[in-house]
């Protein structure tokens, strides 16, 4: 796509248009003349030389799913690089979940949210067991959840660290040290400074944790004055008092739905995401699969949608966490 293009269609990248943004670039609504909105996603410094970039930018837009933003195209100018998504009219989990002081309250209710968390894990679920090789997101959170006209949500941002660094060859590396946004970082990356696919599952149950319980991952409204951690910490420091359920958001028990174990079996997969210890997490097509029983009865999914992992990983399903089901497809337990 033509940079003299986008440059007209954002006014001249405004910072009027910015709808967004995370370590790899800035996100910036724009309007061709057509009136078709897009979303330009100007990124950070790319050491890709151009042909390599080219090649970046065919293999992600191959990416075809129906949780992923679609890529429309791309951009060089000298050093710039630009990316062109499908624009997604209801914008950001996060600007859903947590909006300005001066708006209203979340209205999203529990089977919106249920179903966008259940959307949000198949999406990383392929990427992370049918696409070979597997991608590693590496900056999940609620803010590269961006939800449709219709609260579907697709995952973007996938596949953009390996764009800022050429040597990380095997999606394995971080950014120039950076892991990630703050809250979602797994424990384990500062000291390996090695992305896996459990440190997706990581920052993916801060993202559940945050659906369940309404509150910013490194901000707790509902928490004591005196703690300052994280929405972890705060989760863990509950459950070792036996205090979990107090950590639900209320507004989701007043709104006469009877889910008062729906939310309870959500907390208990997002606390397991959330493990210190990566072996310990179940892998995202566990996850997909607990939370799509969990919202059986919403009829969010059907059968023929049941992701089946072509790539191997640590399997772990805690059988407390099962939720019996007919003809369930799980995958077997490692022996």
């Amino acid at each position: 796509m033509r940079f003299s293009d986008l440059m007209k269609a954002t006014d001249n990248f405004h910072k009027d248009n910015i709808i967004g943004g995370s370590r790899t670039g800035t996100m910036y609504r724009a309007m061709l003349p057509n009136a078709q909105v897009l979303i330009v996603k100007r990124l950070q410094d790319s050491q890709h030389q151009k042909k390599e970039f080219a090649s970046e930018m065919n293999t992600l837009g191959s990416l075809k799913h129906c949780n992923l933003v679609p890529l429309l195209g791309f951009c060089e100018a000298g050093k710039e690089r630009r990316i062109v998504y499908e624009y997604m009219e209801n914008g950001s989990l996060y600007d859903q979940l947590h909006p300005l002081e001066s708006e209203a309250a979340s209205n999203m209710d529990w089977p919106l949210r249920l179903r966008i968390a259940i959307g949000a894990a198949k999406g990383l679920a392929w990427l992370h067991h049918n696409c070979n090789p597997r991608i590693i997101h590496r900056n999940i959170s609620s803010k590269c959840i961006l939800l449709d006209m219709d609260f579907e949500p697709k995952l973007s941002g996938f596949g953009l660290a390996r764009l800022m660094d050429p040597i990380d060859t095997h999606l394995s590396t971080f950014v120039n040290g950076e892991f990630g946004d703050l809250g979602y970082v797994a424990p384990e990356y500062p000291q390996k400074l090695v992305a896996t696919p459990k440190g997706d599952v990581y920052s993916f149950g801060v993202v559940l944790l945050e659906l369940i319980t309404g509150e910013k991952p490194t901000h707790v409204t509902k928490a004591p004055e005196s703690f300052k951690g994280s929405l972890v910490e705060w989760i863990t420091e509950l459950s070792s008092k036996s205090l979990l359920k107090t950590a639900i958001d209320k507004t989701l028990l007043q709104k006469g739905f009877d889910n008062e174990n729906e939310l309870t079996q959500f907390l208990k997969v997002a606390c397991n995401c959330v493990l210190p210890t990566p072996k310990e997490r179940p892998t995202m097509f566990e996850v997909y699969q607990l939370l799509r029983a969990i919202g059986e009865k919403y009829h969010f999914t059907t059968d023929d949608e049941i992701l089946v992992p072509t790539n191997s990983d640590d399997a772990y399903f805690p059988d407390e966490l099962i939720v019996a089901r007919e003809n369930d497809h799980s995958p077997q337990k490692d022996e």
